[in-house]
């Protein structure tokens, strides 16, 4: 019973087991298996720029914590963009150098991938 209450006081603000890398950047929107208040609201009444933001922070987060493999793919949830849609998740990827690998997409979660540089 004891550790309810520790469960439950991190309020997702922090990774539910263990810690963050060093180098990989919070997600202020929280990245537990719980509903931050901040994500709570957010899927209450966000706006178009609050989901851009936190598409932002998910897919900058998984980019760091994904392998610097050229062929390497990382997969970003539902809940992190669903305000966005697919298609301004793809433009902000494609600011960051990733593409949507449509060939790998499936109900809940995006597969991205590393797009070439043009010559």
């Amino acid at each position: 019973m004891a550790i309810v209450p520790l469960l439950l006081a991190g309020g997702g603000g922090g990774p539910l087991f263990g810690s963050t890398p060093k180098g990989v950047p919070k997600d202020p929107y929280g990245d537990s298996v719980w509903l931050s208040r901040r994500q709570y609201r957010l899927e209450l009444n966000g706006t178009p720029e609050q989901w851009r933001e936190r598409a932002g922070f998910a897919l900058r987060r998984a980019i760091a914590q994904g392998s610097q493999e050229p062929d390497e793919t990382i997969s970003l949830p539902v809940s992190a963009y669903r305000g966005l849609g697919i298609e301004g998740l793809d433009e902000l990827a494609g600011a960051l150098g990733w593409g949507l690998d449509r060939q790998r997409l499936r109900f809940g979660a995006v597969a991205l991938k590393p797009v070439p540089a043009p010559h």
